[in-house]
C-alpha cells in the first residue's frame, strides 16, 4: 500500500514538471490589417485629411499602431501617429492630416504598422496626392550703395512698394532664397560674411565670418534649394545646410580657387582660376568632393546651366565678347552649340526656360531667345540691360533686372506686367514661393 502512494506521488510530480517545462507555443504570426478607408488610389489634396479606418486583429495581443505616410521608395515622407491599442480585436478609425505643404503631387500610400510584442506587420493603401499651388509670396531684391553695406529688401504682391528687409555689413559676391526653409542667403566677397536671415521675423540664423585680407576670402557662390555653397581663396568649396552646418566638402586644383560652379548629377563642375595668371580650368569633382578630372577653360563663366543628367551649358564671355558653350561631362568635352557667333557684347546674365530654350542678355540692350535644337538665336525683348534674369517656372513670367529697375512679362507672349524703380543699384533678385 505504501509503495502504490510513493509510486502515485511520485507519477504526480513527475507530471506536474513536465507540465511546468513545456513551452507556450512560437508566435509566429503578426498583426492581421484589413483597410476599409481610404479607398485605393483615392485622391486628396495637400492641407486636407485622410479617413483611415482598419480592423486589426491578433491571436494574442496588440502592443502598438502607428498610422504614417510613406512615398514610392517606402520612405516616411510625414509624421507617424500612434493609435491607442484597445484589445486584440480592434478597429482605427481617425483623421490623418496632410498638414505637410512640402508634398508634390504623385504616388503615396497610407501604411499601418502593427506589433503584437514580437511580430510586426505592414500594410499599406495607395493614395494620390495634389500639391498645393505653388505661388511668388515675395520677391527680394539685394542691393548696395557701397562695398561696405548690402541691403536686402522685398517686393510687394502689387509690385508697388519696396521694404527694406535687412541690411548686411561687408561686400558682396552672392545670394539666394530657399522657399523650402524660407530662409535668405547673403554672401561677402573680401570683408562681407556669409549670412543666413529668417524670413519670418528677419533674424540671423546663422553666419560664417569673413577673414578680411589682401585677397577675397570667398570666391564664388551656389544655392541649391536645400543647401548653400561657398568657395574660398584657399581653394575650398563648403556646402552648408539650413542650419548653417557643413554638409558638402570639396578642393580646387593646387595653386587655383573656385569661381562659378553647379551639381550635374550629383558632379561638382566648376571653374577655376589661377591665383598667379589669367589661366583657367574647368574642373568635375565626385559628390565625396574629390576631384575627377579637369581641362583648359578659354571662357569667363557668367552661369552655368544644367542642360540635362549629361551635359551643363557655359554662359560667359572671352576676351569681353559673349559665348555659348556646352560641356559633356561624360567625354570631358567642351564645344559650341551654336553655329554662329553671337551679337557684339558682354553677355551679362542668362537663364534657362526649359532645357531646350534659354533667354541671355547682352551689353547691347536686347535679351534674345536661344534654343539648342535648331541652334537659333532670335532677339526676344529689346531695350532692356539685363543685368539679371530670373524665371518664374510656376507662372510663366520673366524678371527682368536692370540697374535700378525690376520689369515682369509673360513668356513667351512677352506681355508687360509689372515694373519697380530702386533707389539703389540692384546686385539680385530672388523669388519666395510659399513653399
Amino acid at each position: 500500500m505504501e509503495f502504490s502512494k510513493s509510486k502515485w506521488l511520485f507519477s504526480f510530480f513527475v507530471l506536474c514538471f513536465l507540465f511546468a517545462c513545456k513551452k507556450e507555443p512560437d508566435d509566429i504570426f503578426g498583426p492581421k490589417i484589413t483597410f476599409n478607408s481610404p479607398s485605393q488610389n483615392q485622391f486628396f489634396n495637400v492641407m486636407s485629411s485622410v479617413t483611415v479606418n482598419a480592423t486589426i486583429k491578433d491571436d494574442t495581443k496588440i502592443t502598438s499602431v502607428n498610422v504614417s505616410l510613406v512615398d514610392a521608395l517606402d520612405n516616411p515622407v510625414h509624421v507617424s501617429v500612434s493609435v491607442p491599442v484597445s484589445s486584440p480585436s480592434m478597429e482605427v478609425n481617425m483623421q490623418y492630416i496632410l498638414n505637410n505643404i512640402h508634398l508634390e503631387s504623385g504616388m503615396y500610400s497610407i501604411m499601418i504598422t502593427a506589433s503584437d510584442g514580437k511580430n510586426d506587420t505592414k500594410s499599406y493603401q495607395p493614395i494620390y496626392l495634389g500639391a498645393l499651388p505653388k505661388v511668388v509670396k515675395k520677391v527680394l531684391v539685394v542691393s548696395a550703395t557701397s562695398t561696405s553695406q548690402t541691403n536686402l529688401s522685398s517686393i510687394d504682391s502689387a509690385f508697388t512698394t519696396m521694404t527694406p528687409v535687412h541690411v548686411f555689413q561687408g561686400d558682396y559676391i552672392g545670394s539666394s532664397a530657399s522657399s523650402y526653409y524660407q530662409q535668405g542667403y547673403v554672401c561677402g566677397n573680401y570683408t562681407g560674411n556669409l549670412s543666413c536671415i529668417n524670413l519670418a521675423d528677419n533674424t540671423i540664423k546663422f553666419s560664417v565670418s569673413s577673414n578680411p585680407s589682401a585677397w577675397p576670402y570667398f570666391t564664388g557662390y551656389f544655392n541649391t534649394e536645400k543647401l548653400t555653397y561657398v568657395s574660398k581663396y584657399d581653394g575650398t568649396v563648403r556646402g552648408y545646410d539650413y542650419t548653417g552646418a557643413i554638409s558638402y566638402n570639396a578642393v580646387a586644383e593646387a595653386g587655383f580657387y573656385i569661381q562659378h560652379f553647379c551639381f550635374n548629377d550629383g558632379f561638382m563642375v566648376s571653374e577655376e582660376q589661377d591665383k598667379t595668371s589669367a589661366a583657367k580650368r574647368l574642373l568635375v569633382s565626385y559628390a565625396t568632393g574629390v576631384a575627377e578630372q579637369g581641362m583648359v577653360l578659354s571662357q569667363d563663366v557668367v552661369t552655368f546651366c544644367e542642360m540635362d543628367p549629361e551635359n551643363v551649358f557655359m554662359f560667359g564671355n572671352n576676351a569681353g565678347q559673349g559665348v555659348i558653350q556646352l560641356f559633356d561631362r561624360l567625354n570631358n568635352h567642351i564645344w559650341n552649340p551654336y553655329n554662329s557667333s553671337l551679337p557684339a557684347g558682354s553677355l551679362l546674365s542668362a537663364v534657362e526656360i526649359d532645357s531646350n530654350t534659354y533667354l541671355i542678355a547682352l551689353s547691347n540692350g536686347t535679351i534674345y531667345k536661344y534654343e539648342y535644337q535648331n541652334s537659333s538665336l532670335t532677339p526676344y525683348l529689346t531695350g532692356y540691360t539685363a543685368n539679371k534674369l530670373k524665371y518664374d517656372f510656376e507662372n510663366n513670367e520673366v524678371y527682368v533686372v536692370e540697374a535700378n529697375t525690376v520689369s515682369t512679362f509673360d513668356y513667351p507672349t512677352k506681355t508687360f506686367h509689372h515694373s519697380i524703380a530702386s533707389t539703389e543699384p540692384i546686385l539680385d533678385i530672388h523669388l519666395v514661393y510659399n513653399r
